[in-house]
Formats: structure tokens, C-alpha cells, sequence
């Protein structure tokens, strides 16, 4: 495995925070009755941001699939608590893989040739494919995945997930039965000042608009010339996961509320570090020094040298 190809199950912080349990608890609740009564599909699309319940819910769900006991949630059974580890030989989790994120051909072939043979020790085999979207999907693998998908033996189930079930292909989203999770909703109904996009983060504990404040004070003391906040907001963003997003949010509010001609460099400094947010994923680099690199080189491009006194958008008095 080398260092760009993700792990063959979910780490703590993919699946999110443990707080959502008691969001998707009611869900489970119907999944578990849908089990309990015959009604549970083979394909299912599970509709959902990215750690926001998507995550958990599957891995619940195939604790059900595959229990002896019966599945209720939270069973504690030793199939159920391998099912979590992501070590339980009747689930597997398909991933994207490599520099284009995408899951592919020979991934598809292994599940269509492994999806006949008969669960190991569950009561069902189940896949989890993570991201089905069309632009993570690709369309060969997609191709070659319909016919089992469409068809599957007994034993199989299949768990799909996808941040927006309308961005799937539709001949892979016309065979499951779609269901959207409630997580992003809820917690937007918790804290409706956070951002959608940092809402995890929020949920995790997260002082995120301490956080934004801070930086967006950083950047107007980097456009007076002095970038010693941003040496500090670099720290204090090191350790969080979603500190590139957050940093990014307050060079987008900071073109906003100084606008004039500093703005384009906010927004290229918001653009910079997203896409510094990815080769860090990719590559498994350092987060803080990235943060920093793209903060140190917004400042040395030339923005600081201005003085935000002159770049108010009001004219001065007469």
C-alpha cells in the first residue's frame, strides 16, 4: 500500500464524531425493522456529506447485515464488534484509490468474482462501496458492477454512499433503493452559524468561529505588514483536521468585509489552501507547515505591503 491509497477500513475520524450516534439512532431503528420484517433491500444508496452519519450508519447497518444475534443497534457481540474494526471476514469496504480517487475496474471484478461464494460465519456477505458518485465511480468499473448490482445472490448486500445521490449514474442509481441520512441536517439544526462544510468539526468540538475570527484578525495584521498572527493561527490550526477549510472560510469572509483590490489575493489565498489541503491528504504531509506555507506565501506575494486604511471601500471625509 503506498502512502496516496487509503486504508482497507475507516479510521476514528473518517467515520466522525460519535455524537451522530444518537442522530442516526432513529434510522437504524427503521433499517432494523426493514431487516426484521424481509424488507431490506440488496442495493441500498445512503445519501450523506462525509462524516456526518454516512459513515457510522453503514457500519451499523452491516453489523445488522451480518449478526447472528439478530442485529438490534449496538449489539456488542463479537461478530458486531469486528464488523466495527472493520476486521469481520463477510465485510468489505471498497474504497477509491489512488492519485484520481476513484474506485476501478479491478476493484468491481474482485467483488463480481467473491459475491457468489457463500458468507464465511454471518448471515450475509456485505460490500461497502465509499463514494459512488460519478466522478469517483468510474464509468468502465461502473459498468462492469451493474449486472451484479441489478442481480445479486441471496447472501449479498450492497451499502453505497454518496455526498449527493443525484451526482451517482443513473444506471447505478436506478438499482438500489435510496436513502438520505439526517446528520447534516441535524446538526445544522443545532448550530446554524456553522458552515455546512465544517459542521463535523463543529460536531468533533471544534471552537470553529473562534477559529475563523482568529484568522480573519490574522489576515488584516498580515495586510498592515505584520504576520506574526499568522505564525500563531498556524499553530493553533496544526491540530485540527479541518483546519485548512477553516482557514480558507476566513480569507473568503476577509475579501467580503475589506474587498477593493485585496480581494483577489483573499480568494487565491482560499484557493491555494484547498488545494493544499489535498496533496496533504494525498501525501500524509505535515498540516501545520502546510497551513503555513501557503499563509507565508500569500503575505510575501505582496498583499501585506498594503495598508488596509487605504483600501476601505468608504472614501474618507472631506
Amino acid at each position: 500500500m503506498t502512502s496516496r491509497e487509503p486504508s482497507t477500513w475507516w479510521t476514528e475520524h473518517e467515520l466522525g464524531p460519535q455524537e451522530l450516534e444518537g442522530i442516526i439512532a432513529p434510522l437504524l431503528d427503521r433499517l432494523h425493522a426493514a431487516l426484521d420484517s424481509g424488507r431490506m433491500p440488496h442495493s441500498l444508496l445512503l445519501g450523506g456529506p462525509e462524516r456526518l452519519g454516512r459513515e457510522r450508519t453503514a457500519v451499523e447497518l452491516a453489523a445488522m447485515l451480518t449478526c447472528p444475534a439478530g442485529g438490534v443497534a449496538g449489539c456488542s457481540c463479537s461478530s458486531c464488534r469486528r464488523v466495527r474494526s472493520g476486521v469481520h471476514p463477510d465485510v468489505t469496504l471498497v474504497r477509491p484509490q489512488g492519485t484520481k480517487g476513484q474506485i476501478v475496474i479491478d476493484q468491481v471484478r474482485a467483488v463480481v468474482e467473491a459475491a457468489p461464494g457463500k458468507p464465511f460465519e454471518g448471515q450475509s456477505r456485505v460490500w461497502i462501496f465509499d463514494g459512488v458518485e460519478a466522478s469517483r465511480f468510474g464509468l468502465e468499473a461502473a459498468n462492469a458492477f451493474l449486472k451484479t448490482l441489478e442481480e445479486p445472490p441471496d447472501h449479498v448486500r450492497f451499502v453505497l454512499l454518496a455526498a449527493n445521490c443525484e451526482a451517482v449514474l443513473p444506471t447505478i442509481r436506478s438499482r438500489c433503493q435510496r436513502l438520505a441520512l439526517p446528520g447534516a441536517l441535524a446538526m445544522a439544526a443545532k448550530d446554524e452559524s456553522t458552515p455546512m462544510e465544517l459542521l463535523p468539526a463543529a460536531v468533533a468540538g471544534t471552537e470553529v468561529s473562534v477559529l475563523v475570527s482568529g484568522m480573519q484578525q490574522a489576515i488584516r495584521a498580515a495586510l498592515e505588514g505584520e504576520a506574526v498572527e499568522l505564525l500563531r493561527m498556524s499553530k493553533r490550526l496544526d491540530p485540527e483536521p479541518a483546519g485548512f477549510q477553516i482557514a480558507a472560510l476566513a480569507a473568503l469572509e476577509s475579501a467580503v468585509d475589506i474587498g477593493s483590490s485585496v480581494a483577489d489575493g483573499c480568494l487565491q489565498l482560499a484557493v491555494n489552501l484547498l488545494e493544499a489541503e489535498k496533496r496533504q491528504r494525498a501525501l500524509n504531509l505535515n498540516r501545520g507547515r502546510q497551513i503555513l506555507s501557503c499563509l507565508l506565501g500569500w503575505y510575501a506575494a505582496g498583499p501585506a505591503t498594503l495598508s488596509i486604511s487605504s483600501l476601505r471601500r468608504d472614501p474618507p471625509p472631506a
